[in-house]
């Protein structure tokens, strides 16, 4: 959740997707809350990544990282928590050692300014495409799918979208 812990901790879709998730055999969710000024000055002064909360796991370690989106004002915390974290911040610069990083939640409706640093994002309801995704990303990983070849199938679940896709153009105004 990128807001501090007190913030974030009662928001209800990152505790119904982190039930959903944890009540499967085969994954399980852990949650991070942006950090206050003095943890990322510690992190960066010890070059230590980000970590979960449940067992300080390294963000980057995780097969996906998730960020609800519930305010424009998190958008800043966002890229400083996968900078923390040692997650590279623009999704092209991704490779196969990182995790995919994907977004949902309220500000999802336009993802365009941040598409560039997410994989995909989730437009709408996460509770009903999390089974899916996790299947897709499980089953692709084992066979030694490719990133690109992980997102193609990704890109194929409604409701789903994955900005590497997709040319977007603007018009001069």
């Amino acid at each position: 959740f990128p807001d501090l812990y007190e913030t974030g901790f009662a928001n209800m879709g990152v505790e119904i997707l982190y039930q959903l998730i944890n009540r499967r055999t085969d994954a399980y969710a852990e949650r991070a809350y942006a950090p206050d000024t003095d943890l990322s000055k510690l992190l960066r002064e010890r070059n230590w990544p980000f970590f979960s909360l449940e067992s300080r796991t390294p963000l980057n370690q995780f097969d996906i990282v998730g960020f609800s989106m519930p305010y424009e004002l998190c958008y800043t915390n966002i890229l400083e928590m996968l900078d923390l974290a040692q997650i590279p911040l623009y999704a092209a610069d991704r490779g196969a050692e990182h995790p995919l990083v994907i977004g949902g939640g309220p500000c999802v409706v336009n993802p365009g300014r941040l598409a560039k640093f997410f994989d995909a994002f989730v437009i709408g309801d996460g509770e009903e495409i999390i089974a899916e995704m996790i299947d897709v990303i499980r089953y692709k990983k084992a066979k030694g799918a490719a990133r690109t070849e992980i997102l193609a199938e990704l890109a194929k679940i409604p409701g789903l979208y994955v900005p590497a896709f997709y040319d977007v153009a603007y018009l001069p105004d």
